[in-house]
């Protein structure tokens, strides 16, 4: 019984070796939308974006003025006008009101397009740097960084300078696209 034992025990450390040998797994952690950011062609596609979207909201606030301005108008000249007269004007601002809205969406649905053709190809190269540096450095696995999965990291495990690194070179490398 005590040979079968000793068997026993020996071949189940024995077993155990292959993975004591393959080491503790490493696993890094990258906060994408931070290296967009700090990267060189995430920092491009945003200013881009911006400069977009101050345009159309440079526009909105126009028309907004022009909202309030015939709002005012239509109070100050309420009591003088006639009823026909008061409805036309109303029924005016209520047809500028509603242009208003539908130009505030369309730019709204204009932005998110925008952004998705301005981005995916940043985000596209983005996982691909991610995913070479892992298979190069060999790590098991690389997590996503926020606030609301990942409250903590140690800084070794923080890989987001050396990716933004990684992506800067290979977006320099792809000729910026």
């Amino acid at each position: 019984m005590k040979k079968f034992l000793a068997a026993v025990l020996f071949l189940t450390v024995m077993l155990q070796i292959p993975a004591f040998a393959a080491g503790a797994p490493k696993i890094g952690v990258v906060n994408r939308a931070e290296v967009l950011k700090k990267s060189e062609p995430g920092a491009a596609a945003l200013a881009k974006l911006k400069a977009q979207s101050e345009t159309m909201r440079a526009d909105l606030e126009r028309q907004k003025k022009d909202l309030d301005k015939m709002r005012e108008d239509l109070q100050k000249q309420g009591m003088v006008l006639s009823m026909e007269a008061k409805q036309e004007k109303d029924i005016q601002f209520k047809r500028k009101v509603r242009d208003f809205q539908d130009t505030q969406s369309a730019y709204e649905q204009k932005m998110k397009t925008a952004e998705a053709q301005a981005l995916e190809p940043v985000w596209k190269t983005l996982t691909e740097v991610i995913q070479n540096y892992a298979k190069k450095n060999e790590y098991t696995v690389i997590l996503e960084k926020n606030d609301l999965v990942i409250l903590y990291v140690d800084q070794a495990s923080d890989l987001n300078a050396t990716i933004t690194q990684e992506l800067n070179a290979t977006w320099k490398a792809k000729g910026g696209k």
